[in-house]
This record gives C-alpha cells, sequence and structure tokens, in this order.
C-alpha cells in the first residue's frame, strides 16, 4: 500500500511537472518570437553599404563604419488559456559596428557586432523589469557583385552568424537577453537598377531577398535535459529606392519579415510557435565627404529612422541611428 502510494505521489509530481514545463514553454515562445537582435536587421545593414555610395576605388579598400542606435518594441502578450494580459516595452541603446574589405576585383567580406543595453518592462498580469548589457551576436559575411550592363548590378553572398555568448543560466528563463545563443547560416541576394546615372545625380531601385536558418540548441538548465530551442527561419525582402544629387543621398524602403517554424521541444512534444510577418519602413539620409576634417579621409555621415509593426502579440516597433563610415 506504501509503495502504491508512493507511485501515485510520483506520478502526481510528474503530471504537474510536465504541466509547468508546457506552461513555461508557452510564456517563453512569446519571449522570444522575433527576438531577431540588430545585427541582422536588415534595414540597418543597408547602412553598411557605404562603398557604392562613395563609387568604384580602383584599389581594395576597408570601411569601418559605427551605427549608434536607439530601438524601442512594444508588444501587448495575450493568452486566455494562461490568464496572461501583459504589456512589454523594450528599448535598446548602443552601437553596431562593421568592418568591410572591398576588393578591386568585386568580392568583399565583412564582420558586424553590436555593444548594447537592453531594459524590458513588463506590467499588467507579469510585472517586473529587467535590463541587461553585453555584446550582440558576430556575423560574418561576404560576396561578389556583378555588373551585366552599365545601369544593372547583382549581388549573391552568405553570412554566418555566431553567439558571443552560448551559456544559459536559470535566472534567464524571462529575462532579456542581448544577442541570440544561436549559430546561423544564411543567404542572399540583391538586383539594382539605375534609372539615372551620372555625376551631378543618380536614382537606383533594389531589391534584396535573404534567408537565414538559426540551428536548434538545448535550454539546458531552464528546460529538462534532452530538450531544444528550435529558433526557426527569417526570411527577409527588401525594396529600395535610393537617391543621390551630388553628395547628398536619399533612400526609403520596405522590408517585410517572415518567421517560421519557431518551436520548443521537450520529451519528444513540439510546441510550435504560429508563423508570423512584421512589416517595416525606414528613410535614412547621408551626406558624403572626400576628406573629413580631422581623419583626411573619405566616408560619409548619415541619419535613419525607422518603424515596423506585426498583427502578432500588436508588436510595434521604432528606431532612430547614425551612421559614420570611413574609407581607409
Amino acid at each position: 500500500m506504501v509503495k502504491n502510494h508512493n507511485l501515485a505521489i510520483k506520478w502526481i509530481k510528474t503530471m504537474k511537472m510536465k504541466r509547468l514545463i508546457i506552461l513555461f514553454l508557452s510564456i517563453f515562445i512569446y519571449w522570444q518570437a522575433g527576438a531577431i537582435t540588430l545585427v541582422y536587421n536588415m534595414k540597418i545593414r543597408r547602412l553598411f553599404g557605404v562603398g557604392a555610395g562613395i563609387g568604384r576605388q580602383e584599389k581594395s579598400k576597408l570601411v569601418a563604419s559605427a551605427v549608434p542606435i536607439v530601438y524601442q518594441r512594444k508588444r501587448h502578450i495575450i493568452d486566455d488559456r494562461l490568464k496572461i494580459d501583459a504589456f512589454e516595452k523594450s528599448i535598446i541603446g548602443g552601437s553596431l559596428f562593421n568592418f568591410r574589405y572591398i576588393s578591386d576585383k568585386l568580392w568583399w567580406l565583412e564582420a558586424t557586432t553590436g555593444i548594447e543595453r537592453e531594459t524590458a518592462k513588463y506590467k499588467g498580469s507579469l510585472n517586473f523589469k529587467d535590463s541587461r548589457s553585453g555584446f550582440d551576436d558576430i556575423i560574418l559575411s561576404g560576396g561578389y557583385n556583378i555588373i551585366p550592363t552599365e545601369k544593372t548590378q547583382l549581388v549573391f553572398y552568405g553570412l554566418a552568424g555566431f553567439p558571443t555568448k552560448t551559456k544559459v543560466t536559470s535566472l534567464e528563463s524571462l529575462d532579456t537577453l542581448v544577442g541570440t545563443r544561436f549559430f546561423s547560416l544564411g543567404i542572399g541576394s540583391e538586383v539594382s537598377y539605375s534609372f539615372i546615372k551620372s555625376l551631378e545625380q543618380s536614382l537606383v531601385g533594389i531589391a534584396q531577398v535573404r534567408f537565414v536558418h538559426f540551428f536548434d540548441r538545448s535550454w539546458s538548465p531552464i528546460l529538462p535535459v534532452g530538450s531544444k530551442i528550435q529558433p526557426g527561419n527569417v526570411t527577409d525582402l527588401l525594396f529600395i529606392l535610393h537617391y543621390r544629387k551630388k553628395k547628398n543621398m536619399f533612400e526609403v524602403g520596405y522590408n517585410p519579415t517572415f518567421f517560421t517554424n519557431q518551436a520548443a521541444i521537450v520529451n519528444d512534444q513540439t510546441l510550435k510557435s504560429p508563423n508570423f510577418v512584421r512589416e517595416g519602413f525606414y528613410f535614412t539620409y547621408s551626406r558624403l565627404f572626400k576628406e573629413f576634417p580631422i581623419l583626411k579621409m573619405p566616408g560619409l555621415i548619415g541619419i535613419g529612422f525607422s518603424v515596423a509593426n506585426s498583427k502578432f502579440l500588436d508588436t510595434k516597433i521604432w528606431a532612430c541611428f547614425l551612421n559614420l563610415s570611413v574609407l581607409f
């Protein structure tokens, strides 16, 4: 009788643990949905294409860029089943850094990372505040430019993402994270056409597509040993109109981003997050300099603003940023 009683208690505890795990996974997916860090943001990464704005170089060049940025996201998390009704406000401040080597043979290599501080507040059925600082992921990419005609250019590239921090602690179950903690691989392409092309001014239409796959990983000790987080895939489209008048450049763009195949896996049970799309628009202004006053090197200074939204979790995002780039 005692043995059976102990087995019954053990079974009840096991069932409670399973319910707690499912409850946690449901909440966790809400927190992780769309948790793509700034180094992956297509609109911001456009700022690193300074070489094209300055013109084709006869010699190979190294371009260094710094992008101070403020990024805010608001979401409304509702789940009647779990009795969750909370508002999230997350603010990230910091700077991205990019180093690009542009070869005179039309191929290029680049590395991107960032130093950021994120503060997240939750009000409603969940009330807490958390802040964290650190390095974003390191993104390495390289590509090749093809110029089939005088007005047309094609670009093909690949990228690999490496988290600067991989360890996950039990205290980070609902905390904000700087960096994804996931490895990634991706490919992308760009096609551009110059409607106007002269020394005085130019008008270029640009279309980009990019696919990034994030690899599954264990999330222990937050989840039981053997459990995995499946961050899924991100597919970006970017449509751009770029206008240059002498040394002044203006750019507007539309960026839909598709998040797919996100899930958490525990005891061979898969809990999926719904696929969703985030739509964004941006505007930038940049001024070219043949020589910066102090550095005596060519480069540019620019400003930009972007907004984005998603019906999933009623997400609203805005960001403002500067761009400081120098050609060595």
